[in-house]
C-alpha cells in the first residue's frame, strides 16, 4: 500500500523522524498502539508540520517571522502602510526599492514558499482519499494551493511601465510564466530541469488541488481548528482564484484563447503519471465571474458573519482572537519560538503598537500608519475609521486631555501621556494577546487572520458588477457597508462606470483588509497605481515612489534568486528591478 510504504520510510529515517516530531503537537504513540494508529498519528503530525511551519521564523533576517513576514511585505509594497519612524523598521526593502534583486531576502522568500510546498507534498503523498485521512489531505492541498496562488500572483511578470525592466522581460521570453510546479511525484531529475509553468497550467493545478480538497472535506464531520481548512475556506480559496482568472480573461482575451486551447492538455509528462489536471471548463470571462459568485456566496451562506464593531475594536481580543468571521488563521501556541523566545521579533512586535516590548511601540517608533488619502476617504459614520488616529483630534488632544478621554480612551490600553507619543494615522487594529502589553510570552500568543468572510462580500460585489452590471455591484457594496460597517445606513457608492465602481470598491476593501497582506493582489490584478508621493503625503520622503496606472508596480514583481537557475537550468529569471524607479519630489 502506497501510504504504508511512505510512512514506513519516514518513520524509519532518524533524520525525518526528528524533523517530523519537532513539528508535531503530540508525540506519535508507539507503546500498545496498532500500526494503523501509528500511521494515523504520523499523518496528523505531517499536517501539523504545515501549520507549524507557517509561523516559524529563522535567523536569516530581522524580519523573518514565517509567513506573516510575507503578509507585511505585501502591504509595504503598495501605499497603504506608511511607517512613522524607520530607525527600528525591518521591512524597508520595498518602501525604498534599491536592492530588491538577487539578495538574501529574495532567496528567503523563494525558499520559504518551496519549503512550505515540500511539507504539503509530504502530507499529500502520505494520505489516501479515505475519511480517516480527509482532514490531513485537505490541509496539505489547501496550503499548497495557497502557496502556489501566492507565487503565481507574485512572480509572474507583467509590464511595469519602466522601459528598462519591460524590455529586459521581453528579451527573456517570460510572458505568461508563473513558477515551477513541484508535487509529491516530482523526481530529483525533474526538479533540476523544471521550467516555470504557464498561467493556464498553474490555474488548472490550483483548481485541481482545491477540487480534491473539497471532496476530502465533504467526508469530515468534525469542525477543524481555525488553522486548518473547512469547506468554507476552500470555497473562499476558489473565489480568490476565479476572480483572478475572470479579471485576466476580461482584460486579455488572448489569454482566454490560450487557456481554452490548453484546457484539456495532459501534463502527466510534467507532473507525473496519473496526475490529471481538472479543466477550468470556461469559455468566457463571464463564465469565470459566475464561478466567482457561486463560491463567494457559498462562503457567505456558510454561517460566517462579519466582525462587529466591538470585536474589531476590542483592546483585549481585537484581531488576535478568531471570531465567526474568520475562515483560516495562523495560530501561535505556547510552545512556538515566536512566543517563548522572540520578544521583539514577532507579529505583535511589528504590528501591535500597544505591546511595550515591540518595535512598533512608542519607544521604538516603527509604527504602521494608514495612507492619508485612504484615511480621508472614510466617513465619520464608518466605525472602522477609529482604528487609526485622527490628525485633527490628535492635535486637539495635545492641549486638552478630554479629547483623548472622549474619543480614544476606550479604544486603547495606553494612558493619555503615552498615547501622545504616537502620531496621526497610526493604526491600532492588531492587539497583543489578551491585551497583555508587558509579557511577550502572553502578548505574542495570538491568531493572525489569513481569510475572513468580509473579503468574500467584496469579491461578490466586484464579480456582480462585472457580470450583472454596475448597478448590481453597487447594490451589493452598499448592502455590505450599510449593514456591517456604518453606524448609520448612509453609505452610498456613486459610480457612473465600471471603472469608478471598481476604484471605490477596492478603496473600501483596502481599508477593510489593512495590515492583512491581501491588497497587493488587487493592485496587481487590476493594474492600479501605487501613489505614495503627493501633496500633503504622510509617506516619508525617501519612500515616495509612485507607479503608473495600467501597469503593475515594477518593484512588486518578485525576483527569482539566481541560485534557482543554477540548480534548475530551465527556470528563467525575472528582471532585476533594483534602483529602476524615480523618487517623487515635491
Amino acid at each position: 500500500m502506497k501510504t504504508s510504504r511512505i510512512l514506513s520510510y519516514l518513520l524509519s529515517s532518524s533524520i525525518a523522524l526528528v524533523t517530523m516530531t519537532g513539528c508535531m503537537d503530540d508525540p506519535v504513540p508507539t507503546s500498545g498502539a496498532t500500526q494503523e494508529q501509528i500511521e494515523q498519528a504520523s499523518k496528523d503530525g505531517l499536517a501539523n508540520a504545515i501549520t507549524k511551519y507557517i509561523n516559524t521564523g529563522s535567523n536569516s533576517s530581522y524580519s523573518d517571522i514565517g509567513y506573516p513576514q510575507q503578509m507585511i511585505y505585501r502591504d509595504v509594497m503598495i501605499a497603504d502602510m506608511p511607517i512613522k519612524d524607520p530607525s527600528y523598521y525591518y521591512f524597508m526593502d520595498y518602501l525604498e526599492p534599491l536592492y530588491i534583486g538577487d539578495y538574501q531576502l529574495q532567496t528567503d522568500f523563494w525558499q520559504r514558499y518551496y519549503y512550505l510546498i515540500k511539507k504539503c507534498n509530504i502530507c499529500v503523498g502520505a494520505c489516501s482519499d479515505s475519511s480517516e485521512d480527509a482532514l490531513n489531505l485537505a490541509t496539505g492541498l489547501v496550503y499548497r494551493a495557497l502557496a502556489y496562488l501566492d507565487l503565481a500572483r507574485w512572480y509572474e511578470f507583467h509590464d511595469s511601465g519602466v522601459a528598462a525592466i519591460d524590455n529586459d522581460a521581453a528579451s527573456k521570453g517570460i510572458k505568461g510564466l508563473t513558477v515551477p510546479i513541484v508535487t509529491e511525484n516530482t523526481t530529483e531529475q525533474q526538479a533540476f530541469a523544471n521550467p516555470r509553468a504557464p498561467f493556464y497550467e498553474m490555474y488548472r493545478f490550483i483548481l485541481t488541488d482545491l477540487n480534491r480538497a473539497e471532496r476530502a472535506m465533504s467526508k469530515v464531520s468534525e469542525t477543524p481548528e481555525i488553522n486548518k481548512p473547512s469547506l468554507a475556506t476552500i470555497y473562499g480559496m476558489k473565489a480568490r482564484l476565479w476572480l483572478e482568472i475572470a479579471t485576466r480573461f476580461r482584460d486579455y482575451p488572448e489569454d482566454l484563447a490560450e487557456q481554452i486551447a490548453n484546457d484539456n492538455v495532459s501534463y502527466e509528462n510534467v507532473l507525473g503519471p496519473g496526475y490529471a489536471l481538472d479543466p477550468l471548463g470556461v469559455t468566457s470571462a463571464n463564465d469565470a465571474y459566475r464561478q466567482t459568485i457561486v463560491n463567494a456566496q457559498k462562503v457567505i451562506d456558510s454561517g460566517a458573519t462579519p466582525m462587529t464593531e466591538d470585536e474589531w475594536h476590542s483592546v483585549t481580543s481585537g484581531f488576535n482572537t478568531p471570531t465567526s468571521a474568520w475562515l483560516l488563521a495562523i495560530l501561535m501556541s505556547s510552545s512556538d519560538v515566536m512566543v517563548t523566545s522572540n520578544t521583539w521579533k514577532s507579529w505583535v512586535s511589528f504590528m501591535a503598537p500597544e505591546a511595550k516590548y515591540g518595535v512598533s511601540s512608542t519607544e521604538y517608533g516603527a509604527q504602521h500608519m494608514i495612507d492619508k488619502t485612504l484615511y480621508e476617504a472614510m466617513s465619520d459614520n464608518d466605525w472602522r475609521k477609529r482604528t487609526w488616529i485622527d490628525p485633527e483630534l490628535f492635535e486637539a488632544a495635545a492641549s486638552d486631555e478630554s479629547v483623548f478621554t472622549d474619543n480614544y480612551s476606550h479604544l486603547t490600553s495606553m494612558s493619555y501621556d503615552e498615547w501622545l507619543n504616537n502620531a496621526p494615522y497610526v493604526g491600532f487594529k492588531f492587539r497583543p494577546g489578551a491585551g497583555e502589553r508587558n509579557s511577550a510570552t502572553t502578548g505574542n500568543k495570538v491568531a493572525i487572520p489569513l481569510m475572513r468572510v468580509e473579503e468574500m462580500y467584496f469579491i461578490l460585489a466586484e464579480a456582480k458588477g462585472n457580470l450583472n452590471g454596475v448597478g448590481a455591484g453597487v447594490a451589493a457594496l452598499n448592502s455590505f457597508m450599510n449593514t456591517y460597517r456604518y453606524t448609520e445606513a448612509t453609505y452610498s457608492c456613486v459610480a457612473g462606470s465600471l471603472e469608478d465602481f471598481t476604484e471605490e470598491l477596492i478603496k473600501q476593501k483596502r481599508i477593510e483588509l489593512w495590515g492583512e497582506g491581501l491588497s497587493l493582489w488587487d493592485i496587481r490584478r487590476l493594474r492600479m497605481a501605487v501613489t505614495r508621493g503627493y501633496e500633503g503625503t504622510n509617506h516619508l520622503e525617501r519612500f515616495r515612489y509612485n507607479s503608473e496606472k495600467g501597469y503593475v508596480p515594477g518593484w512588486s514583481t518578485m525576483f527569482i534568486p539566481r541560485r534557482e537557475n543554477d540548480l534548475n537550468s530551465q527556470c528563467k529569471l525575472n528582471p532585476d528591478p533594483s534602483s529602476k524607479f524615480t523618487l517623487w519630489v515635491e
